[in-house]
């Protein structure tokens, strides 16, 4: 398995100064996942953002895990409204 595209959980804790237990507890929630590569633990680079807001809306905020699953997916159906509301917008263009 190639490991550039991974960053171990304990330099990743250490970086942004959480807490193991929190990943663990937020990979058991089911808001992130990990992977388990030659007896370590790694999350996928392609996470970050995702983790990032997660960490900043348990820590600045003080949201707990499922408060924090609500608001990703309302987040995420946002965004497909958002998108859904841009293609109409560009079909209706058509005949103007």
């Amino acid at each position: 398995m190639d490991t550039q595209e991974l960053i171990i959980i304990e330099v990743f804790c250490k970086e942004y100064q959480i807490e193991k237990h929190l990943v663990d507890d937020l990979e058991a929630f089911g808001l992130l996942q990990t992977i388990q590569h030659n007896q370590a633990t790694y999350i996928h680079k392609n996470q970050l953002v995702n983790i990032e807001k997660i960490i900043r809306l348990h820590n600045d905020l003080n949201i707990n895990k499922e408060g924090i699953a609500v608001i990703l997916d309302l987040l995420e159906k946002v965004n497909q409204l958002q998108t859904e509301v841009k293609h109409l917008n560009d079909r209706l263009g058509l005949y103007e």
